[in-house]
């Protein structure tokens, strides 16, 4: 089945982090009024001899069903592969809305996003990608978002603000900067006076930091219910998906993490 136009596409792994990444694309599809798509990929699941991997997989996407029977989503769908899980979400996220996957997975099908495929999914997918793991805090309605005034970044902002407006929060931007520049300022002050005048004037609070920019984004996140980065930027910033500076976002924050190209 090919994945509905728009939908939230959730790479699914049956373990307990894919449940949370589940029941966050599933929250986030109906407060969008937007179909609900799971592709599960059956590539790490244990060989058995003589057993096609789908039947190998039966269990897992068994217990998916049971768990999309209850969905608050307006729609819900399935797409079983035998293919790499991360080539098959890129594919995929061709004309999703937006592509979500689990933080990390250890059940049955053991690795929908390990290192390399959260890696290659965050570098490939055409749109925006959420890696969920559970917030250290109740719901707060904070969003964070990473700006150095790079065009990056504002696209960045410009999707914290739409998905504050579509879930009634509010946005934080954070300009981390390791010394203080006039000229990098002042880009900054372009790209929130663009991206207000953009999104009809919506609030956006903002702080100045010093520091690294991982570490304030991660340390800032544990108040919030999404952290979202920008692909480039120029700055501390501009690695964020450049490897080591990435993964280090990833797996120190406290909350989601939205990657938008």
């Amino acid at each position: 089945m090919t994945a509905p136009t728009d939908a939230i596409l959730l790479g699914y792994g049956g373990s307990a982090h894919s449940k949370i990444a589940l029941a966050w694309a599933d929250d986030l599809a109906a407060r969008l009024s937007r179909p609900l798509h799971v592709l599960v990929s059956a590539l790490h699941v244990p060989d058995v001899p003589n057993v096609p991997k789908e039947h190998q997989m039966g269990h897992v996407t068994d217990e998916l069903n049971r768990l999309l029977a209850s969905a608050k989503a307006p729609s819900t769908s399935v797409t079983t592969v035998l293919t790499s899980p991360g080539e098959a979400l890129v594919g995929a996220a061709d004309k999703a809305h937006l592509t979500v996957l689990g933080a990390r997975t250890q059940g049955p099908l053991k690795s929908m996003v390990n290192g390399s495929v959260s890696q290659y999914v965050t570098r490939h997918a055409p749109g925006p990608v959420v890696v969920v793991r559970e917030p250290n805090t109740a719901r707060t309605g904070r969003i964070i978002v990473g700006i150095d005034g790079s065009e990056h970044s504002l696209k960045a902002l410009e999707f914290a603000l739409r998905h504050a407006k579509d879930t009634s929060g509010h946005v934080r931007a954070l300009h981390v900067r390791q010394h203080h520049d006039d000229k990098t300022d002042e880009k900054v002050e372009q790209v929130l006076a663009r991206a207000f005048e953009a999104n009809g004037g919506m609030r956006v609070d903002v702080e100045h930091v010093l520091g690294s920019a991982p570490e304030k984004l991660a340390e800032a996140s544990s108040e919030a219910d999404l952290l979202v980065i920008g692909t480039r930027g120029r700055s501390a910033i501009s690695a964020l998906l450049l490897g080591s500076v990435t993964q280090s976002v990833l797996q120190h924050s406290q909350c989601p993490v939205a990657v938008v190209r």
